[in-house]
């Protein structure tokens, strides 16, 4: 098939996003300092998606953060979908993929189309009444999430044992210039820890199935299911760039049969279908087909999304948002359910979160990690602070630097340094001096606070008959932050003896259970 110069500019487009995206997703890395020099969450500040979530979710809309995915659909209107067809870095994989293990070529119905409409109608009126789902389909925060949690971890394990090889055995050659290498790769292309998340085989399997489906159709995500491709195709109906001719010639059929998208034929061109790839101007063995902007709607083929389909889909939104919501679990109910440093309040975060797992990537702790029911079923994927996995870093602000719609506010260091997101608890049945008594200090010894919120105080107490002096952790309510080190350093095996619960978190009011130490 010959490749018109629009083909390859738009490959040198697609590669160079690509690039830079997966630049700036190693660049959301702690690397010694305390502030990340370049803006990691660029992908999602243009993601159109991200700001339709942010817009309907209470508060204010973060135009500091989302005016870029406004410039985006903008532009849309104006041109198309390009963004797709140019810009897209889960569009390019998907290219890329289906240029080395050969594509679908099965003809799925028209209607198929309408579903991505469909999804995003449905998202959008959930989002309405209180339940953001938009994130858990934003093919943006799908490629980011899927690198975060599953991709990401597993090439820097990789990594990690090929440089131990190199290291524990000399091989002639290669270990020289291996171990020379390894300043370059730790410094730049590697994690500052080794990254450990929940979820990761779940997240995997979800991004190997959207990729296989390009198996049994090319861009079978992004002609059918993709909500972000439903919102822009709705915005390009009426863009101002157009091909021609919009018809089929009556000699050739070529454009049915080899467009990317389906969205040539015999009796119009579907602009909002059209991904702008341009490949159609290359194919045509008469060279007719252009793309220029005009004016008028001839021969335009529109989506025909019916009336009772379109209320049909309204209504799932109307009753999806209370369906998932029922059940035990909210944030008040579950102790355990604890957010990151500056989060919004929790009804705002769950509508803000688009849940890319940016702030899971940057955690230098690694305490946060993806929730799968801890918070219902509307706080699948958020970031969730679990401290016997990992703790908030005391002096890190980085989650908050990174977060592109606002859920997770960014701080300078002495408000993180205040900011309460839980309190510690003693399991005096787990602790060692209380249980055993057996003394242990490592509590008290890892907290950061300037004030100690645990402090050791002596005590004497029978233990197997005989009377004891030892020294006993206590918690100063009104000192702890919540940051989770005890729980993290805790020696005891299995359930930490400090566990660490929500209560007098900054983000909401206090529960008065615990309100008189607090004072």
């Amino acid at each position: 098939m010959k490749q018109s110069a629009w083909t390859y500019t738009r490959r040198i487009s697609q590669s160079f996003c690509l690039a830079v995206f997966l630049w700036l997703f190693l660049q959301t890395e702690y690397r010694g300092i305390d502030q990340l020099p370049y803006p990691v969450s660029l992908l999602f500040r243009i993601d159109p998606l991200a700001a339709l979530a942010d817009f309907l979710a209470p508060g204010p809309f973060g135009w500091q953060l989302l005016w870029p995915a406004l410039v985006v659909l903008l532009l849309t209107l104006l041109f198309g979908r390009f963004f797709c067809g140019w810009i897209c870095p889960l569009g390019t994989t998907l290219d890329g993929l289906g240029k080395l293990v050969g594509r679908g070529r099965r003809a799925f119905s028209p209607g198929w189309r309408r579903v991505k409409y469909y999804l995003l109608i449905v998202m959008g009126t959930a989002t309405i009444f209180g339940v953001q789902l938009l994130g858990l389909f934003d093919p943006l925060a799908i490629f980011l999430r899927s690198l975060t949690l599953a991709v990401y971890p597993a090439y820097n394990y990789g990594l990690n044992r090929i440089f131990d090889f190199f290291y524990a055995h000399e091989v002639p050659l290669l270990s020289s210039a291996v171990k020379g290498s390894y300043p370059a790769f730790r410094d730049n292309l590697m994690a500052f820890h080794q990254p450990i998340f929940a979820l990761s085989f779940f997240t995997l399997l979800i991004f190997l199935v959207i990729l296989l489906l390009e198996k049994v159709e090319h861009r079978f995500w992004c002609k059918n299911l993709c909500p972000l491709g439903g919102l822009l195709g709705l915005c390009s109906r009426y863009a101002l760039l157009q091909r021609t001719p919009q018809k089929l010639c009556a000699d050739c059929q070529a454009c049915d049969s080899l467009c990317r998208s389906g969205a040539v034929h015999a009796s119009g061109h579907m602009r909002s279908e059209c991904l702008l790839c341009m490949d159609c101007t290359g194919f045509c063995p008469e060279e007719r087909v252009q793309f220029a902007l005009r004016t008028g709607t001839d021969n335009y083929l529109g989506v025909d999304l019916q009336r009772r389909n379109v209320l049909t889909a309204m209504a799932s939104g109307v009753i999806l948002a209370p369906t998932v919501r029922i059940g035990p679990v909210t944030h008040e109910q579950n102790p355990y359910l604890i957010r990151p440093p500056g989060a919004v309040a929790e009804e705002e975060f769950l509508q803000r979160c688009v849940r890319c797992a940016e702030c899971m990537k940057v955690c230098i702790g690694r305490t946060l990690q993806p929730a799968l029911l801890e918070a219902g079923p509307v706080g699948l994927w958020t970031p969730l602070v679990v401290p016997r996995v990992g703790y908030c870093e005391y002096n890190c602000t980085l989650c908050g630097q990174v977060c592109p719609t606002g859920a997770i506010a960014p701080l300078k260091l002495p408000e993180k340094q205040k900011n309460v997101i839980g309190l510690a608890v003693l399991k005096k049945d787990r602790c060692l001096p209380f249980a055993k008594g057996i003394e242990c200090l490592v509590c008290e010894e890892h907290c950061p606070t300037g004030a100690k919120a645990i402090v050791m105080e002596e005590k004497e107490l029978l233990i197997d008959g005989e009377m004891r002096r030892l020294k006993f952790p206590r918690v100063i309510d009104k000192l702890c932050i919540g940051c989770g080190i005890c729980e993290t350093k805790c020696p005891v095996e299995g359930a930490s003896a400090v566990r660490i619960i929500n209560e007098g978190e900054s983000r909401r009011q206090r529960s008065g259970l615990l309100a008189g130490p607090y004072g």
